[in-house]
């Protein structure tokens, strides 16, 4: 067994915040050394390494270095000779800089999203895939996009795949499935399952049918708090649960919302806080600036900051109620609270 290969048994292994720390923490020695954009910027702000104790207490990069920076764990000539590397670029706009995350082994992206969709959802071959993304087509270099088409591949059913879902073909698809006894994975844009919800072309789903919505109205609708969002859905759909995924590209996990707003993370992922005013405090409860501790990033950068606003209980998961000023609207689920 490599020494990629251990590390990422253990990343798929992690089972309690004791294993999670400690990995964290031998990650972020050895991220400390090998990343020159991370080793530059602990330099910057004085923080030394070895005072390091505790996860919570590792420094974040700001995900907005991705714009400018090739932030890279590895080497770069090791990078120019992989076979599976990857670039996944950020959504947006022209007049928008777009973040990019070098991916070393997308071979370990389709793993780390398969393992992480297993554990919420089940088998992904016992779904058909059913996808609506029609504001990331043109963005081939998207990592969502990237991660529906291995799920589809997975799936290994012919009627897994792209719809429209103002069209009719989609109502002959889930009913065929229905009728099979599939069960359905829905994931769409969120104005794209609006359209769908309040349309007259009428589609009976039941408990077989998971809707995941990605976020955001991409400028075509006015932006809804998730709650009047979900219960939109949930009304014009006829399903009892509206599911929501919480992901960018500098990102390799996901954190998924099954009900009271709260995203779940995988045990490899995990969220902390910072004050909105103070760029250096970490806690773990209330409300301010996300911080994401995602192992998965073993060859980029673990330890990200974000541009999203959190707030999280005592032992509670993660609610996602806005977006720093002037940051980029892009990515999933940048739901506002008017």
């Amino acid at each position: 067994m490599t020494d990629r290969e251990s590390i990422q048994k253990k990343i798929l292994s992690i089972d309690s915040d004791a294993s999670f720390n400690a990995l964290a923490l031998a990650l972020f020695r050895e991220q400390s050394k090998n990343n020159p954009v991370y080793r530059q910027y602990l330099d910057l702000i004085g923080k030394d390494p070895s005072s390091v104790l505790h996860y919570t207490a590792i420094p974040c990069l700001p995900v907005s270095f991705f714009k400018t920076q090739q932030v890279i764990s590895v080497s770069l000539s090791d990078l120019k000779l992989a076979t599976q590397s990857v670039q996944f670029k950020s959504s947006g706009t022209t007049q928008q800089e777009r973040s990019t995350h070098w991916v070393y082994d997308a071979g370990w992206y389709e793993k780390i999203t398969a393992e992480g969709f297993q554990r919420f959802f089940g088998k992904i071959e016992d779904y058909v895939i059913i996808a609506c993304l029609p504001s990331y087509y043109e963005n081939k270099e998207s990592s969502l996009l990237y991660m529906v088409n291995h799920f589809i591949a997975l799936s290994k059913h012919p009627l897994s795949g792209y719809y429209d879902f103002a069209g009719q073909e989609l109502a002959q698809v889930i009913k065929k499935c229905q009728s099979e006894g599939k069960k359905t994975w829905i994931i769409g844009v969120t104005y794209a399952l609006l359209d769908w919800a309040e349309s007259n072309i009428k589609i009976t789903l039941d408990d077989s049918s998971v809707i995941l919505e990605t976020g955001g109205m991409k400028g075509r609708r006015r932006e809804l708090v998730r709650s009047e969002l979900h219960e939109r859905l949930k009304k014009g759909l006829g399903v009892k649960k509206i599911y929501s995924e919480y992901g960018m590209c500098e990102m390799l996990s996901q954190a998924y919302c099954f009900e009271k707003e709260e995203f779940e993370a995988v045990p490899w992922l995990r969220f902390g806080l910072r004050e909105l005013n103070d760029p250096f405090s970490s806690f773990e409860t209330g409300s301010g600036v996300i911080r994401v501790f995602d192992l998965a990033n073993m060859d980029s950068c673990c330890f990200l900051e974000t541009q999203d606003i959190g707030q999280r209980e005592a032992g509670g998961k993660l609610k996602i109620i806005g977006r720093l000023d002037n940051s980029d609207i892009r990515g999933c689920n940048l739901l506002y609270q008017n």
